[in-house]
């Protein structure tokens, strides 16, 4: 090993060309690294989606989403699956069990759903069934504006959309406030009636009309053709010219005597607006791997070149642009990692000669860039989790340059030649170096291992700083030692810098010889301020997505059952107006999609810095001045911190298939929640309802006629939404051919006495045939698991209080209240939390167990690792601290600053630990070895922490731009570095002493 080092160390000219090597490698990779924010990945997350427009709730349940839970029953793999019925539409939310196979599962999954039975016969597709991945993920949302009329607003999106579909790097495109054409049939009955007619004969004669067929090939001696009869309809003349019957008289009765026949669009369900003006809102996600920058760039361009050629007809706000977030963290990274970069490069110099500093300066770019340079062959891109890791390693791989350029340093110092300098020095820190990178290594390994969809966000962390730890081996091993003892040959031995060192080194010896004296009151100092300490930190906030820097709120409103689209609108004007009061210094755009009763939207703010207020001040002052609008009977504005949805922050899953006692227990929950002074917008979602009409057949008129329920569900459909029955293609584009009954007809008292055609040809009203009632059915209806579910949550009004306290409280207080058949799970931001503190807290004590036995066999004892890894509870503490002084929560990344930080201090003590030994072999009694040890590794030790505190600082206090990932790991990292040096350099020579000092050295 000690050739093969001095090597490397003789070869100068070699470790100049392997840094500039991975130097210009690593730019080069970065031209073609994808910006994204987040990494690809696919999650263990399947979704199954199935339209049905038209149907209820309550419909979708019994015949579309019941059917599907039970051939899902039959999958192994599956760890829960949630379902939402609502009007149009089932979705099934699947968690795969990572154990199985994760890909047989999903095909698995995909022939239980072609297995099931019994779904409705005019159901719009089959279901979809997909896996959820993050380049699924909206990246844009823009809106097209016009002052031209509807018609022409509608026509130009549909073409618009082509375009935008066909932008390299787009995946998918949806829009809301978009209605397909149609041709619209509106059928009179009296006219049907006058000419014996039936709803079933208008379909059947749309079905014959409008037709494409082959009918084979015509051979001749010198050809052959091919017979097509295509008789499809292309404009409303030829569907109103349709014969449906001829009269014994020789009439024709066509459709267009029956009906008004319209070219119309479909029946609008929602109204897109964007800031305050009417919009189709178009929302894009890239493709996998795409690059997030460019692709919104090529967007963007295709809008400005259509908003010249079009001379500004339309325009066209954007609403939601990750692009500028991408941007901004990029450049907080570059800007804050360059003046993290000079701020260690002073410390260094103040210290180090120049020439040491300058090398050792050198390793970050180099590491850096050497992981840029593996990134494509790892198949990764640049995203916000990887950037995050990147800024974590600069102040590790800094540390281990540190320690070598110091033990070279010293050996020059003490009289060898820079060559024999180089080589001694790596040589005596080479084991110690090793160590403490696979320490740190260790630390991050469980992070692999972590369950769930976080989980599978945050592994590019470990492979991220895995690699770099790698560089940073070559380069403490192979190229810093040719550097320094090719940039020392020239240079004459200077006492300045050490004889103003040696000042500080003797008031520490001083400081330690006392301390050792003393030796059990330190201990017990030391004890007694980390019990203090972390009694303080009970009172530290669980937040694992912090929202202080975010700068989107999404919002939620409800109003009237039963309110069209234009009053929904109508009722949204003093809303609209509030929100446009928050003015250019907060407000950058807002985006609404208006449904009735439920409408949905984005509120999106300038960045942090550009603002007094923070995104949860806004989104509370908005929630306190708009709560009591009249016309609005429920409004939230939600932060969206930048994690994956976390839910309602109180949220309890009532679960029952009894629907009594399962009303009961929901009772129970919301008296208890409105009986809380914390908690406010206490509600359940099945208390939004839409009114519905319940049919309730009388079977023996039924059976009188030969009728059946499937008469009287086709007629109701016709007479309210219609029906279509067909299709036919103009150009590129799908036409719908809807048949329904006229305006005047659509409503319930006319539709009592609306006729139904038997098939004998007996007209029999239908109010003999069924009973019609209105009354008020759930929106949406919940399953978990197979089993009905309700859910009930609320808002958190007081700051200091979390949701997983308040949850547990009352799942506590209600569990021995509610029926037996019913099942209370917590659920929402409190289920989150505790699901990533879960993966945490199985991960941390792996590492911690993993780093024991690699020193255990390092130092050849059982209790000598225990020394080195006492500093780990003060250090945590420390950082711990830091949040509670800073007055900020315990974030997702903030403990992963907390990961980072322990392989780091555990190197301080580490180095400091095994310099004693190697003294003790020397012959030195303890206390001699001790206090020389600390005084030699002084140097090292103070360079590594405080180099990495500067280098981190910057982005911890948003010198160059603040980001809600980065900067609580930053500090965290930084000052439980800074806290713990008293810890390494007082506690541990006291605890080495107290265990150590009684033995004698042979």
């Amino acid at each position: 090993m000690n050739n093969f080092l001095a090597y490397f160390a003789e070869r100068s000219f070699l470790a100049r060309i392997i840094t500039i090597m991975v130097l210009l490698i690593g730019v080069g990779s970065m031209s073609i690294l994808k910006l994204q924010e987040l990494p690809d990945i696919a999650f263990a997350e399947v979704e199954i989606t199935t339209q049905y427009p038209g149907a209820s709730a309550q419909d979708i349940e019994l015949n579309i989403t019941n059917r599907i839970e039970k051939e899902l029953k039959s999958v192994q793999g599956l760890t829960k699956y949630n379902s939402q019925s609502f009007d149009g539409q089932s979705y099934i939310n699947i968690e795969l069990d990572e154990g199985y196979d994760i890909q047989q599962t999903v095909r698995d999954i995909q022939q239980a759903v072609d297995r099931v039975q019994g779904l409705p016969k005019d159901i719009s597709n089959p279901p979809l069934v997909a896996q959820k991945s993050t380049s699924s993920f909206e990246v844009m949302t823009f809106g097209v504006t016009t002052a031209l009329d509807n018609s022409e607003l509608q026509n130009y999106v549909r073409d618009l959309e082509k375009k935008v579909r066909s932008v390299a790097g787009v995946g998918t495109v949806s829009m809301s406030g978009f209605t397909e054409r149609e041709f619209w049939i509106e059928v009179d009955p009296s006219k049907l009636s006058r000419y014996q007619l039936a709803l079933a004969d208008v379909t059947s004669a749309i079905n014959t009309r409008n037709l494409s067929l082959s009918g084979g090939v015509v051979e001749s001696w010198n050809s052959e053709q091919r017979i097509v009869t295509l008789t499809q309809i292309h404009s409303v003349e030829e569907l109103s010219n349709t014969i449906i019957k001829v009269l014994p008289t020789g009439e024709t009765v066509r459709l267009g005597d029956v009906a008004y026949v319209s070219d119309s669009f479909e029946k609008a369900t929602e109204l897109g607006m964007v800031n305050g003006e009417r919009a189709v809102v178009f929302t894009v996600a890239k493709s996998a791997n795409a690059d997030i920058i460019a692709t919104i760039d090529r967007v963007k361009a295709l809008l400005e070149k259509e908003n010249q050629r079009l001379n500004g007809q339309f325009s066209f706000p954007i609403s939601l642009n990750l692009a500028d977030d991408m941007s901004d963290k990029f450049s907080i990274v570059t800007t804050n990692g360059g003046v993290g970069l000079v701020l260690v490069l002073i410390v260094l110099s103040m210290i180090l000669k120049r020439a040491v500093a300058f090398w050792v300066a050198v390793s970050i770019p180099f590491c850096v860039l050497g992981v840029m340079a593996v990134l494509p062959a790892l198949g990764m891109n640049l995203d916000s989790i990887t950037l995050a890791a990147m800024l974590l390693v600069i102040g590790i791989i800094v540390d281990d340059s540190v320690i070598v350029a110091e033990s070279i340093y010293q050996e020059r110092e003490n009289g060898k030649t820079p060559l024999d300098a180089a080589k001694s020095g790596v040589q005596n820190v080479i084991r110690p170096i090793i160590a403490s990178l696979t320490t740190t290594a260790l630390v991050f390994i469980p992070m692999f291992f972590i369950p769930g969809t976080m989980g599978k966000a945050i592994m590019v962390i470990p492979i991220t700083v895995i690699a770099a730890l790698l560089f940073s081996l070559i380069e403490c091993t192979f190229t810093l030692p040719a550097h320094l003892a090719n940039s020392l040959k020239k240079e004459e031995k200077k006492k300045q810098k050490e004889d103003r060192f040696n000042g500080v080194i003797k008031q520490y010896q001083s400081l330690l010889a006392r301390c050792l004296e003393w030796k059990k009151s330190v201990l017990i100092v030391a004890v007694f301020a980390l019990a203090g300490s972390g009694a303080l930190l009970t009172t530290l906030k669980l937040d694992i997505f912090p929202s202080e820097t975010a700068k989107y709120i999404e919002i939620y409103t409800e109003v009237a059952l039963g309110a069209s689209l234009k009053q929904v609108r109508k009722a949204h004007s003093v809303f609209e107006e509030t929100i446009a009061q928050l003015g250019e210094s907060e407000l950058v755009s807002y985006s609404m999609t208006y449904g009735s009763p439920a409408s949905n939207g984005l509120l999106t703010l300038t960045n942090f810095e550009q603002r007094d207020r923070t995104a949860n001040q806004i989104a509370d002052s908005l929630n306190e001045k708009l709560k009591d609008i009249p016309a609005i009977n429920f409004v939230k504005f939600t932060v969206d911190a930048g994690g994956p949805p976390p839910g309602e922050p109180i949220e309890i899953r009532v679960i029952s298939n009894n629907e009594i006692e399962r009303n009961h227990a929901v009772g129970l929950v919301m008296t208890w929640m409105k009986e809380q002074t914390s908690l406010d917008k206490v509600t359940n979602n099945e208390q939004l309802t839409d009114p519905q009409l319940q049919i309730l057949p009388q079977y023996e008129w039924l059976a009188r006629y030969n009728l059946t329920v499937q008469d009287l569900a086709t007629t109701l459909r016709i007479a309210f939404d219609g029906e279509s029955v067909s299709s036919t293609w103009i150009g590129d584009q799908e036409v719908n051919l809807r048949v329904l009954l006229d305006e005047e007809y659509r409503n319930i008292e006319r539709l009592k006495t609306t006729k139904i055609t038997t098939p004998n040809g007996v007209k029999v009203p239908l109010n003999r045939l069924a009973k019609v009632q209105e009354v008020q059915a759930p929106r949406e209806l919940l399953h978990y698991n197979g089993d009905r579910q309700v859910l009930v949550s609320a808002q958190i009004v007081d700051e200091d209080l979390g949701s997983g306290e308040l949850s547990q409280q009352l799942s506590d207080a209600l569990a021995q209240q509610v029926g037996k058949s019913v099942q209370l799970d917590i659920g929402g931001e409190a289920e989150n939390t505790s699901d990533t503190m879960s993966g945490f807290l199985v991960a941390f004590p792996a590492a911690m167990v993993g780093i024991y036995f690699v020193l255990a066999i390092m130092f050849s004892s059982l209790l000598q690792p225990l020394l080195i890894m006492a500093v780990i509870p003060f250090a945590v503490v420390a950082a711990l601290m830091s949040l509670f002084v800073h007055m900020q929560p315990l974030s997702l990344f903030a403990l992963i600053g907390v990961l980072g930080m322990t392989g780091v201090v555990v190197n301080n003590s580490l180095v400091l630990i095994n310099r004693i030994n190697e003294l003790r072999a020397e012959g030195l009694e303890v206390m001699d070895a001790v206090i020389k040890a600390a005084a030699s590794r002084l140097r090292p030790i103070l360079l590594t922490s405080i180099t990495t505190v500067v280098g981190l600082l910057p982005l911890a206090y948003g010198i160059g731009g603040t980001d809600v990932y980065m900067g609580p790991m930053s500090l965290t990292l930084g000052y439980g570095l800074l806290f713990s040096l008293p810890v390494v350099l007082i506690v541990i020579p006291c605890l080495f002493t107290l265990c150590f000092g009684h033995k004698t050295t042979k």
